[in-house]
């Protein structure tokens, strides 16, 4: 019966995590007319994912495993810490800003995750199945439910809810998703996850997310060719249809392009589709990377202020007319707090990397996986996006984390999968 308990839990926590639906403090479940929704700052107008209460109600019941979650606790406990000097001592004898305290709460709220990513047990790949149930059910619906409403882009609105930073968060984490389940779940569920792979191409495109599609398509090329090269029998034929796939993605490219750029009345977008993949076409720099430059300059040149800033940060955030955020976290993160409350997360970088060096050897191959797609949130989409800030994709990446870091502490068993 435990053992029944500890399943469901997982199998419940899993799609919590991963399932887009967010809540309003102010009015319930989110469903907004509008793409993109400006809550103003205003805390009970931000939709809040479900993936909160699945940390809240998760953590309780994997309370028993704390001493799994000592890095956690370490790393939350000094990141808090610091974060607090930051406030109390980046003005010399400025009131503590109000602004600041929300922010520094926005921080710290997606690191729930990594609590959690530490406390579970999942030797079943419990977490991949369920993961690999919510993309099967809800990236097929989420498509057909745009071209329904006649865009070839993702639509945010499903009609009964609707997806919050449906471009610019949520597909990363659905594609990360999919590498996670791909790498552990191949050899069980080959039938289902050769169709997943087409749909995800297909989501990948639709999402007008460079990230996304460049997520997709690294670890589809390195997952299969790797595949490959395990099977030494028949490779040719191995390769053969690896480069028929790579051809027929690209024709599938090539016609979502060609649709779209005649058909501008299809791509309901709000300009992220033509202002990103045309003006790339015609030789120009995308919009969006333009803008992503002209912010990492405004808030580089607000760090290098003076000591005080570069250390400490500032007193307050810049205001929200100037700019909502620095396009990187890292960047946002260092010029609210300073360099000083980045010490602790650069420590555990460090340490999860230590623990991949030292268990080089005998790592299984879904651990590889979990650890490329751990990096690639923490180093590369951070970069791009303040990831670890939002709740959604802060907590699934912290999750990740966690999950890497149980499995490089704890004795693993030999694991099926690529």
């Amino acid at each position: 019966m435990q053992s029944r308990n500890h399943h469901l839990t997982l199998w419940l926590i899993a799609i919590a995590l991963l399932f887009p639906l967010f809540i309003q403090l102010s009015g319930g479940i989110y469903h907004s007319p509008e793409a993109v929704t400006d809550s103003g700052g205003v805390l009970g107008k931000l939709p809040l994912p479900i993936a909160i209460i699945a940390c809240l109600l998760g953590t309780l019941a994997f309370a028993r495993n704390y001493r799994q979650a000592l890095p956690a606790a370490c790393f939350i406990g000094s990141f808090s810490a610091l974060m607090l000097v930051s406030l109390l001592f980046a003005g010399a004898d400025q009131p503590l800003q109000q602004r600041k305290v929300l922010i520094a709460l926005q921080f710290l709220l997606p690191t729930m995750g990594l609590v959690l990513g530490q406390l579970v047990s999942d030797k079943e790949n419990i977490i991949p199945r369920a993961f690999m149930w919510v993309l099967l059910l809800f990236v097929p619906l989420q498509l057909l439910a745009g071209w329904w409403q006649k865009t070839l882009t993702l639509t945010h609105n499903l009609y009964l809810f609707s997806i919050y930073q449906h471009f610019q968060f949520v597909p990363v984490i659905f594609v990360a998703a999919f590498c996670l389940v791909t790498a552990h779940l191949w050899s069980e569920h080959k039938a289902a996850l050769r169709f997943l792979v087409i749909v995800m191409g297909i989501y990948a495109m639709a999402s007008a997310s460079f990230l996304a599609i460049g997520l997709y398509s690294m670890f589809v090329v390195a997952f299969f060719a790797r595949r490959m090269w395990q099977f030494k029998a028949g490779r040719l034929i191995g390769f053969a249809l690896f480069a028929a796939g790579i051809v027929a993605a690209g024709a599938v490219v090539g016609l979502f392009y060609g649709i779209a750029e005649k058909n501008t009345s299809i791509i309901g977008d709000g300009g992220q589709y033509l202002g990103k993949f045309q003006t790339l076409a015609n030789g120009k720099m995308p919009v969006n990377l333009e803008q992503r430059l002209d912010d990492w300059r405004l808030y580089r040149d607000g760090i290098s202020e003076s000591p005080r800033t570069m250390l400490l940060g500032h007193v307050e955030p810049l205001p929200r007319e100037v700019k909502t955020s620095a396009h990187n976290w890292y960047l946002d993160f260092v010029y609210s707090f300073g360099l000083l409350p980045l010490v602790p997360l650069l420590a555990l970088m460090v340490f999860t990397a230590w623990l991949l060096y030292r268990s080089r050897k005998t790592l299984p191959g879904p651990t590889w996986w979990l650890a490329a797609l751990v990096a690639f949130m923490v180093l590369v989409d951070s970069n791009f996006k303040v990831t670890l800030r939002q709740p959604y994709p802060g907590i699934f990446a912290y999750f990740i984390w966690g999950l890497l870091l149980t499995r490089l502490r704890l004795p693993v068993p030999a694991q099926r999968g690529g």
